[in-house]
């Protein structure tokens, strides 16, 4: 069997190229990768630029080269949740479709259900069309299935979590401290404003804590469209920095590898208070090292993260602040979820999860 993925590796690094790197290692059949990512970070994703523009027209070059030299049987991509997105994803499926047996699409995103519903008749006319050339859809969790109801058929759509990468398994956090970790992009849509909003009570009852964020600044947001942009600088120099406590940050971009395992092994707690994900592999992360973890009701979280954990409505800042001071006073309480969320995360082993992606992409 053939395989040609068209898929973004990274880098820059987030959840879709580390999960992707995890699921398309060892793999079993004859395979091309077509490594899609160019920006030079995260924060420069969707932006129509002259780069941009030529690097899709090159790696679309590269596409055609692939399915004409390697003679694929099945076409593995992950589709958008964007307008610009719709209309990338109708150009390379309508290319590829007549040369393969099998396109398996990937929805990494709990939002295009939203997206969908409030697109121009144009761009739902792009969307129908691409979908109907596929013959399966895999999306990250029962719960987002939902997403593609009444436009695509249910007996086609597969769920296949995100992966858990090996080397957290292994590590110890720092659990006795009072580090607070936040992996995401610096935005709004990932509740990194709201952190900072409940932070200076937290950080000026608890004087040893402190915050270690790892993820690019983003100010305006070229994915989560729907939501009201916050600037994360103007936002940090009203709570942080006006109260004397930007010494009690660390800011990390671009790490991945061992550099960002050390990070997660110096946390004490994880937070990411988002309000749109999929399946984020930040919080899988997080549990496989045994971090507790505080995050929100969206996506696929609800279904992967213990209950034992926080799991609040987006944008509750009181709640975000409680649950905050409530593990970072409570010892035990730490430890106790490090056990809990371990063990969850092991049903995530990478080793499962690639082998339950490769009978969807490949099974018949």
């Amino acid at each position: 069997m053939r395989v040609l993925a068209f898929v973004p590796l990274g880098p820059p690094y987030a959840g879709p190229e580390v999960s992707n790197s995890i699921l398309l290692k060892d793999c079993p059949y004859e395979i091309i990768k077509i490594n899609t990512s160019f920006q030079r970070n995260n924060a420069d994703k969707g932006k129509i630029t002259l780069r941009a523009i030529l690097s899709y027209l090159r790696n679309i070059l590269r596409l055609i080269w692939a399915l004409f030299r390697f003679r694929p049987e099945v076409f593995y991509y992950n589709i958008s949740a964007t307008p610009l997105g719709a209309i990338k994803d109708f150009v390379v499926i309508s290319l590829v479709r007549p040369f393969v047996w099998r396109v398996v699409v990937h929805m990494r995103g709990g939002h295009f259900g939203r997206f969908y519903r409030s697109a121009n008749p144009i761009i739902k006319l792009l969307v129908r069309w691409y979908l109907l050339k596929c013959d399966r859809l895999i999306v990250q969790s029962e719960r987002l299935k939902e997403q593609f109801f009444n436009i695509f058929p249910e007996s086609r759509i597969f769920v296949v979590p995100n992966p858990a990468s090996g080397e957290f398994f292994n590590l110890k956090p720092n659990l006795k401290g009072k580090d607070i970790l936040f992996v995401g992009h610096l935005s709004k849509a990932k509740g990194w404003t709201d952190l900072l909003k409940v932070l200076p009570e937290v950080l000026k009852i608890h004087q040893d804590a402190r915050v270690i964020a790892v993820g690019s600044k983003i100010k305006k947001e070229t994915n989560i469209l729907w939501l009201k942009n916050e600037d994360p600088d103007e936002v940090f120099e009203e709570y942080i920095r006006k109260n004397h406590l930007e010494d009690r940050f660390e800011f990390y971009e671009n790490i991945y590898g061992k550099e960002k395992v050390e990070i997660f092994k110096r946390a004490s707690l994880f937070v990411l208070p988002s309000y749109s994900e999929g399946f984020p592999m930040a919080v899988l992360e997080a549990m496989a090292c045994g971090l507790p973890v505080i995050s929100t009701n969206v996506g696929a979280i609800p279904e992967f993260l213990p209950k034992e954990n926080p799991i609040l409505e987006p944008g509750d800042l009181e709640g975000l602040k409680g649950a905050i001071l409530k593990l970072l006073n409570d010892e035990s309480l730490r430890l106790k979820l490090s056990k809990i969320n371990r063990e969850k995360a092991r049903e995530f082993e990478e080793d499962k999860v690639r082998k339950r992606f490769w009978e969807v992409i490949i099974g018949r």
